[in-house]
């Protein structure tokens, strides 16, 4: 393999790709970018078997062929090289030349015959969103997600999507919240078509595709999920487990509702959990909320102090108090983008319902806190 390449484009693709590299060694090849140099493009391949990512650009390729180069070593190599183009060629003994002015490096690669192909993908179903919208979508919904197991349900994103409709859902819940998603409102009918994608691999999608209503498509498999979007292809494996039954737990009504300006909340909440913080006790980070002919929220660390502030806000309903993880609250305030929010509430230990005032595309839901004595 020959080719000539601008270090910038280059390194774009590096960074990229990167996001997929094992870091298991005793599969060496898995550390590894496989790149790939035919009909005058460069595309970079990397997966860990969970995920893969495959990124193209073109480029001048005065001889084709593949290699396989380790990937923490060349991709700190590329960002330290200059901004200028790149000769890099394969040699005889198992190595690969990099020529920039008038200076060279040879780096050790390994056998790219071993590097595992990406699957084909029959699509059991096919989505097409814009950019900037599923962006906007995993950003939204994977605040609900958190567990250390990276196969657990609780650390996934379901996938939905009605047989006759280009809309589609995506959820998540940590067993202590609820996040839902839905291109054009949400839709409380059940859906047909579902697919459940690790958080992981919907996060790194997020990071890359461009904010903008360039076209991304979706396809999902009996077993994995592609997805391509311009010059970026990401592979993922499916979760084989079943999603809770989430509609089943959505408020449909609310005895309370009170709609409030977002960066205030967001700011009055950030107080109170910050006074509240304390790792080394069950109550860390509880806030009150009490809801009557004014709006007040308030939080209480013993060793601390304590903090009351009233807030200006619509309120409609039945008086309540409410208790909750504030760490969650703000969590959500910090991806909702409207500047009022409506938090809709039935009873003390019911969940809170939190969305945007001006659409209906996105809901998290919080749930409260049992508590035995007043903040």
């Amino acid at each position: 393999m020959h080719i000539n390449c601008p270090q910038p484009d280059l390194l774009n693709a590096v960074q990229k790709v990167q996001r997929a590299v094992a870091t298991n060694d005793n599969l060496p090849y898995l550390t590894g970018i496989l790149i790939k140099a035919h009909n005058n493009k460069l595309t970079l391949h990397s997966t860990d078997l969970d995920l893969g990512i495959k990124f193209s650009f073109e480029t001048e390729v005065l001889i084709e062929g593949d290699i396989l180069l380790p990937a923490r070593i060349f991709a700190e190599m590329v960002r330290k090289l200059p901004p200028i183009d790149l000769s890099i060629k394969s040699l005889d003994n198992n190595m690969v030349e990099i020529t920039y002015h008038q200076s060279k490096i040879q780096l050790n690669c390994f056998d790219p015959s071993n590097f595992p192909s990406f699957p084909t993908v029959e699509a059991s179903f096919q989505i097409k969103s814009q950019a900037n919208i599923l962006k906007e979508a995993i950003r939204k919904v994977s605040i609900a997600t958190n567990s250390d197991d990276l196969q657990s349900i609780f650390n996934a994103i379901l996938l939905e999507k009605k047989q006759d409709q280009e809309s589609f859902n995506l959820v998540a819940t940590d067993t202590h919240r609820l996040a839902v998603y839905n291109s054009n409102g949400i839709r409380n009918s059940e859906t047909t078509l579902k697919a459940l994608v690790g958080s992981r691999a919907l996060n790194e999608l997020a990071r890359m595709l461009s904010n903008d209503e360039s076209q991304v498509i979706l396809t999902v498999g009996p077993n994995q999920i592609v997805v391509e979007h311009e010059n970026l292809v990401l592979y993922a494996r499916l979760l084989n487990d079943k999603f809770p039954h989430y509609r089943q737990i959505i408020p449909q009504s609310a005895s309370t509702t009170l709609k409030i300006n977002t960066k205030e909340l967001l700011e009055t909440t950030e107080r109170a959990t910050l006074l509240a913080r304390d790792e080394l006790k069950p109550r860390s980070h509880l806030v009150m909320l009490k809801i009557d002919d004014t709006l007040k929220i308030s939080s209480e660390a013993a060793e601390v102090g304590k903090l009351e502030e009233e807030l200006t806000a619509d309120i409609e309903g039945q008086p309540i108090e409410i208790a909750f993880n504030g760490r969650y609250l703000l969590d959500t305030l910090k991806v909702i983008d409207s500047q009022e929010v409506v938090l809709e509430m039935q009873a003390p230990l019911k969940p809170i319902v939190v969305k945007p005032a001006d659409n209906d595309n996105y809901l998290c839901l919080i749930l409260p806190v049992r508590i035995h004595k007043q903040l």
